[in-house]
């Protein structure tokens, strides 16, 4: 795959000890790693990832595992572990939607609860992590065992106490994910409808589930690895959602303290099922998330060393971190999610075909993302990392996308939308929200951009300050327009249902095309890359050319540096890795200076 945009020069000092896994695509071939240690080496990606011989590292792991090349920037840092210490992010609040299956992200059962499965960042090749192992009973996948590690133990607090969690436990939670629990909550569940075909999964014995399917679903063992998809003891739902406090689990964090809108503490698990050696057991004794209010604060305090993360770099902040904290890390590669704009088919003034694809069409995708920084790429309805999916390139050809294009892209809006009754937007007025900072930007450029081909046009920006509040308003479709970043699951088959079925648990635009649910049907039922390509490719031109109600706008890069005594979230290398999200900290340990 050809990559537009992306160009990386990145600087580690001399004095840190780090090993690096450079990118080199197309417009990388200039990128830089100044001033490394002579004995510095990269990762071999034809190996998966070198081989560790540091001292008390875990043995048996691959680091930066399945590395692309020509994909991104992963540093290594292998100099001898320190065990304990306190890693710290930052966080826009403490108000998420807690109950896993509603939650868009964020869910503090991202760390108290682990998932069966989990993905490579760059391949998708699934491993188990609750699980020993997986069985295909049929060639069809109309039948799936799954074999959980015996002697699992929850978390030593009412109610569960520390007792043994089993197959009982993981059947109900697919049962509940699938809205089979209680349909009537279900509607509310973001990704209910990556089960599409799941009749029941039951309990065989402590540690079998068997999962029972009225049709194939050829993406289910990828739903099972996406971020979100906890596996929870069923008396969570007894407990309830409101007091994180109470939360209960499996996984390698039990709560300690919770200061809502201010600060989170989390202890590291002492009977956390995973061995050091085979990697994702925590090597530091508390992780914190710290409620930080503005991004200069987030910038102080990491240059202060009083976080050992800083996410989402912007162009006009990295010369001050590499200035300030030359210790830093940096990590850079396309990321899991996607800036979009979205329209509510809901409204009468989104209904119509031609408005949409004329605000399409007007639209400089180069103006709107460079500004943001380097390391994105052109998307289109799904992911353009995803093999089945139309490539960046490909992408960029397309009308609308396309720079050769752009005057009579522009031309041809102005022409729908008079033709729509809105000419120079006279009467074209709607209301776009973003949540805090996420779309600002970008809505304020939409509006700018926009207003040139029509300048009668209102376009009012709108900021929703409460994540609970912002998910309600996307679950009950109750707003005009967004301006947002949603994040894709690591299969095309069940990323696809989620956002364009009418079905789908993210189809918060109301988009219900029969067509569209044709297609995605049978892609869900697909088996291999080549039949989902088959049915992914029409579907993403036919969407495309009728007027995107969701209007991805890039892939933004996972861009972020990590202070020098840290090490691990090279694990977590690739978009597919989610190292953004909250499973990534049971992945970090601390290093000596």
């Amino acid at each position: 795959m050809s990559i537009h945009q992306f160009s990386i020069t990145a600087t580690v000092p001399r004095r840190t000890a780090l090993r690096v896994a450079v990118a080199g695509a197309a417009g990388l071939a200039s990128a830089a790693l100044l001033g490394c240690a002579s004995s510095s080496k990269p990762a071999d990606p034809k190996a998966g990832g070198a081989a560790v011989t540091s001292l008390n590292i875990p043995k048996n792991i691959k680091r930066a595992p399945g590395f692309s090349t020509n994909l991104g920037l992963a540093p290594v840092n292998e100099k001898k572990l320190v065990r304990g210490g306190t890693y710290r992010r930052d966080t826009n609040d403490t108000s998420r939607q807690q109950d896993p299956d509603v939650s868009i992200a964020g869910s503090d059962h991202e760390l108290v609860n682990d998932r069966l499965f989990n993905a490579n960042g760059w391949t998708m090749e699934i491993a188990p992590d609750l699980l020993a192992s997986y069985e295909l009973v049929d060639k069809q996948g109309l039948q799936i065992l799954l074999k959980l590690r015996p002697g699992i133990k929850t978390h030593n607090k009412a109610p569960v106490n520390g007792r043994v969690f089993t197959a009982s436990d993981v059947a109900y939670s697919i049962n509940r994910k699938a809205g089979k629990v209680d349909p009537e909550a279900a509607k509310k569940y973001a990704r209910a409808a990556q089960f599409a075909g799941l009749d029941k999964a039951e309990a065989v014995d402590n540690v079998t589930v068997k999962l029972t399917f009225g049709s194939p679903n050829g993406a289910i063992l990828h739903a099972l690895s996406d971020p979100r998809a906890q596996m929870i003891p069923r008396e969570q739902d007894d407990i309830g959602y409101k007091d994180p406090m109470k939360f209960v689990g499996t996984g390698a964090w039990i709560q300690t303290e919770y200061l809502d809108g201010s600060r989170q503490v989390f202890k590291a698990n002492p009977d956390y099922y995973r061995s050091w050696d085979e990697g994702g057991r925590p090597g530091i004794d508390t992780y914190e998330k710290i409620v930080i209010g503005d991004r200069t604060s987030v910038i102080a305090a990491y240059i202060s060393g009083q976080l050992g993360v800083i996410q989402s770099i912007q162009p006009q902040e990295e010369g001050q971190i590499k200035a300030s904290s030359k210790d830093s890390q940096w990590f850079l590669n396309p990321g899991p999610t996607w800036d979009h704009f979205a329209m509510n088919l809901n409204i009468p003034l989104f209904k119509d075909d031609r408005v949409r694809k004329a605000l399409h069409l007007a639209i400089d995708f180069k103006e709107i993302n460079d500004p943001l920084g380097k390391g994105w790429i052109y998307t289109g309805p799904l992911h353009a990392l995803f093999p089945e999916a139309l490539t960046s390139e490909e992408i960029s050809k397309l009308p609308g996308y396309n720079q050769a294009t752009k005057a009579q892209d522009t031309a041809n809006a102005a022409k729908m939308m008079e033709a729509a009754g809105f000419k120079d937007g006279q009467g074209l007025a709607f209301k776009t929200n973003h949540f805090a900072h996420y779309g600002q930007d970008t809505a304020v450029r939409l509006k700018a951009q926009w207003n040139k081909t029509w300048p009668k046009m209102n376009m009012t920006i709108n900021q929703v300050t409460d994540y609970a509040a912002y998910t309600n308003i996307l679950n009950n479709k109750d707003y005009e327009s967004r301006s947002y970043n949603h994040t894709s699951v690591p299969a095309a088959a069940i990323d696809a249902r989620t956002y364009y079925h009418t079905t789908g648990g993210r189809n918060y635009q109301g988009y219900s095309k029969p067509w569209a649910d044709e297609a995605l049907d049978k892609l869900i039922r697909a088996q291999t890359v080549q039949e989902r390509k088959a049915a992914i490719i029409p579907f993403q031109q036919r969407y495309i050319e009728e007027g995107p109600s969701l209007l991805q706008l890039r892939v933004p890069p996972d861009n972020y540096a990590l202070h020098g005594k840290w090490a691990g979230l090279d694990l977590l290398s690739g978009p597919w890795a989610y190292v953004v999200y909250q499973t990534s900290p049971r992945f970090v340990w601390q290093t000596e200076a």
